[in-house]
């Protein structure tokens, strides 16, 4: 029976001093092993093999010094860092520290007897996905070989490196669009700068009911589009200094793994808010009329936070220990 392969490509933008040596005049890039969804040996040779196939055609580009596959596995291996989690805040922090400037990694999900494919671009200075491609391929050596010569042709003329960083160049969306990761899309800055031009609302079958998390203490964040996931970020540090764990809002947002994106954040006040107004009031997103949590401390106070209500739009503060509404986003 004809097998398809799914794989999905990603690429982390690094900068700074690290272990390798480096070519000056090219972004330094390595392929890291891909991830697959169940443990037999054929799709973990699958696996192995679309790993060399996808570093070989990044290799025809002549646009980067190629770092090997044995250098890149030591030194994951030595900083303790998986592929599946390579995009948090702490591996994120352990790359920086290296002198790469992208990696790409993927995945293979069966799909009955299928497998479906995803190619995807991350910023590692931003920590936000800013390309993606797919397609299906058969999984015979030809079909593989000439599917993922195909896939990996797309991707590259998709893409484009400027300043150390790689940007989309082919696809554009529209607010209430389908986004890369399956969610929908609710604002489009108009350009890519900092990482990011569009905000994706995760899809409504993930969203859950949780704590911003408990009162008496102070956490630095603010209410702008675009600071989200930094509010995130230090919210889980915080969380992190004062060992209190659990269902928090912004704890179970960057844990969220869907479709294989794991980039997603607790929108600030004024994200929540264009979710309401792009996606809630046009009845898109399978919003409820309910509260919905902001990454954003109300002022300076220790024990409360921004919330809005999804009924009619009204944003107000509600206790940190208050369970309601909770939908992740993410930036690309």
């Amino acid at each position: 029976m004809k097998k398809t392969i799914f794989f999905t490509v990603m690429a982390l933008a690094m900068t700074t001093t690290g272990l390798f040596a480096q070519n000056a005049t090219l972004p330094r890039l390595a392929v890291v092993e891909f991830s697959t969804n169940s443990n037999t040996e054929k799709i973990n040779q699958d696996a192995f093999t679309v790993r060399e196939l996808v570093e070989s055609e990044m290799v025809k580009t002549r646009k980067y010094e190629i770092i090997t596959r044995d250098d890149i596995d030591k030194l994951l291996k030595n900083q303790q860092i998986k592929a599946s989690s390579i995009t948090s805040s702490e591996n994120l922090k352990k790359l920086q520290l290296q002198n790469i400037s992208y990696i790409v990694t993927g995945s293979l999900s069966a799909m009955g007897s299928d497998y479906a494919i995803t190619v995807r671009v991350l910023d590692v200075s931003t920590g936000q996905y800013s390309h993606s491609e797919n397609d299906f391929m058969g999984s015979g050596s030809r079909e593989m070989y000439t599917g993922i010569g195909d896939l990996m042709k797309k991707f590259n003329a998709g893409m484009t490196t400027q300043g150390g960083m790689v940007t989309q160049t082919a696809r554009t969306y529209k607010i209430g669009e389908i986004g890369p990761a399956g969610g929908i899309i609710f604002y489009d800055k108009g350009v890519f700068s900092g990482g990011w031009r569009y905000l994706e609302a995760a899809p409504a079958e993930t969203e859950f009911i949780g704590a911003w998390g408990t009162n008496n203490y102070y956490v630095f964040t603010q209410t702008n589009v675009g600071l989200g996931k930094r509010n995130t970020d230090n919210i889980i540090q915080r969380i992190e200094q004062i060992d209190e764990w659990g269902s928090m809002a912004a704890q179970l947002c960057a844990s969220l793994n869907f479709n294989s994106f794991s980039d997603w954040f607790l929108p600030s006040k004024d994200e929540l808010d264009l979710m309401y107004k792009n996606l809630k009031q046009k009845s898109l997103g399978g919003f409820v009329n309910s509260m919905y949590w902001s990454s954003t401390q109300y002022n300076k106070d220790n024990n409360h936070a921004w919330s809005q209500d999804f009924n009619d739009g009204f944003q107000g503060w509600n206790g940190k220990n208050f369970h309601t509404n909770v939908r992740a986003a993410r930036a690309f």
